[in-house]
């Protein structure tokens, strides 16, 4: 099933646009200043209308269900025995009530427990939006780097309270949660949150997408680390078959109601599995070997992102962030 929630729409009624797109029809002879002040506040209503949050379900026996648009990939887990609801990342600041709106298509139970996998705001920028949530649950590394955050500032609203060094745990049975650190990579505090009995796992930045990935080195992110953490992850975690990250597109399939596609195309083919991870971990450590390879050489960082000598299988991977990526393992290389 895939709901969209449009909340600014479901509230003000389907004639609220054409209502107000007829009050910008306004004389030429206004004042510039009022002129451009509608213009804003034309724009900023549009761009609120325009959030709204696609929720998609993994399975339709099942309560566990993606949270499209805001930013990033999230999740949202509906723990019926506890009366709530398990978000995994709030999206970007403002995203909170669309993210309200879409779970409430699916249960009444309202958001009451956060796990945040890292700081990045389009993760956490909603942290403060849920009314009812009582718990934050966060790494401990990535509890200092968002207590750090302007977002955050002069505030514990949105911060994590509970926090954690290795592994911790969630509910039981079917709802397991389980969530795993391994080390340093995108930042010094990204986690791995695992669902053991639905075989599904949520990387976060960890596995942004198949593109080379942003190492944030203000964080504490490793573009050394970054290889040996995923190759940590690929050999400790068992049973997963279903990977969702931070950024890559959902199925353009569903289960719900319409049209039911088949064979290669049938309902929820398409996610990206625990293969696609461990060729994650492959192209990390091999575009580290070839920035080293690169940097003993002698060659400039423009000169070793323009000359990256890797496998042919990585050749549909987005590399928008490889030259800050050689620039960043250049200064761990060098000790800056």
């Amino acid at each position: 099933m895939m709901v969209r929630s449009a909340h600014l729409r479901r509230h003000f009624g389907p004639h609220a646009r054409r209502d107000s797109m007829k009050r910008w029809i306004v004389p030429t002879a206004l004042p510039a200043a009022l002129l451009l002040a509608l213009l804003v506040d034309r724009g900023q209503a549009q761009e609120q209308e325009e959030r709204f949050v696609e929720i998609d379900t993994l399975n339709v026996r099942d309560t566990l269900y993606h949270l499209g648009e805001g930013g990033a990939n999230g999740l949202a887990l509906i723990d019926e025995i506890n009366g709530g609801v398990i978000l995994v990342g709030t999206k970007l600041p403002g995203w909170g009530q669309p993210v309200i709106d879409a779970v409430y298509q699916v249960t009444d139970l309202p958001v009451t427990t956060i796990i945040n996998t890292h700081s990045d705001r389009d993760h956490t920028g909603a942290n403060s939006e849920f009314p009812d949530v009582t718990e934050i649950i966060a790494h401990e590394n990535t509890a200092a780097n968002m207590a750090r955050m302007d977002l955050f500032a002069g505030s514990a609203a949105g911060l994590p309270n509970t926090t954690f060094t290795d592994r911790f745990g969630l509910l039981e049975d079917l709802d397991r949660v389980e969530l795993y650190y391994f080390g340093p990579a995108h930042s010094d505090g990204d986690i791995v949150v695992v669902f053991p009995q639905k075989r599904t796992a949520y990387l976060g930045e960890l596995f942004p997408d198949k593109a080379a990935p942003v190492i944030d080195t203000a964080n504490g992110g490793s573009g050394i680390a970054f290889p040996e953490t995923l190759a940590k992850v690929v050999e400790a975690i068992d049973g997963v078959d279903r990977v969702i990250t931070a950024h890559a597109p959902i199925p353009t399939t569903y289960a719900g109601r319409g049209r039911r596609d088949r064979g290669e195309r049938r309902a929820w083919t398409g996610w990206l599995t625990w293969d696609d991870l461990r060729e994650y971990a492959d192209f990390n450590r091999d575009f580290l070997t070839a920035v080293r390879a690169s940097h003993e050489a002698g060659r400039s960082v423009d000169e070793a992102a323009a000359n990256l000598d890797l496998p042919e299988r990585y050749a549909d991977y987005g590399m928008e962030q490889a030259r800050a990526n050689v620039e960043a393992i250049y200064a761990e290389l060098e000790g800056r």
